[in-house]
């Protein structure tokens, strides 16, 4: 069920927190927005939330992109509010995807989930097939990569510990 928002409220924030007045949220400028209500988040940090929603190769973000995201992150809240999780899930996430995300690109590749899952010592990580089938069953936009989000579902779908269950189910959802 998708949450009803103000968007009247939601398009004063983001004109406030567009200090250039260019349609377009940068990471900085969302950063210092934050930073001002007393919210510690880096900039690195958001450009994992930000980047899987924006259309442009800048990472910045449209009105709309900026009430996706925003929507994202009401409901990540209140479901989290709901299982009694509190709000340390979401920064664990990211933590755990920079280290995947040995590129700091952004995105995980089959080659840095194939790096991960041996360092970690899981034996599907040695054949780099495995790993793409892994991030097929996961990637929702089909190009070959898991975006904050993606790796999201991946990893609240499974128990992290046990990785090798989601190469295991990948054939109930094979690649395309």
């Amino acid at each position: 069920m998708a949450l009803r928002i103000d968007t009247h409220g939601i398009r004063r924030l983001y004109e406030t927190i567009d200090e250039n007045g260019d349609g377009r949220l940068t990471i900085t400028e969302m950063h210092r927005y934050l930073g001002r209500l007393g919210m510690e988040i880096s900039e690195e940090d958001l450009k994992y939330l930000a980047i899987p929603m924006s259309h442009s190769e800048d990472g910045t973000l449209t009105f709309d992109e900026f009430v996706e995201l925003y929507q994202f992150l009401l409901e990540d809240r209140r479901s989290e509010d709901e299982m009694g999780n509190g709000d340390d899930g979401c920064e664990d996430l990211i933590e755990a995807f920079k280290v995947y995300d040995m590129n700091n690109d952004g995105f995980i590749c089959p080659t840095e989930l194939q790096r991960v899952l041996c360092n970690l010592g899981f034996m599907e990580g040695e054949d780099i097939a495995n790993c793409q089938k892994m991030i097929c069953t996961y990637d929702s936009d089909s190009n070959g990569l898991l975006d904050f989000f993606e790796f999201k579902t991946m990893m609240t779908s499974h128990s992290p510990a046990n990785l090798a269950d989601i190469h295991r189910s990948q054939s109930e959802y094979p690649c395309p």
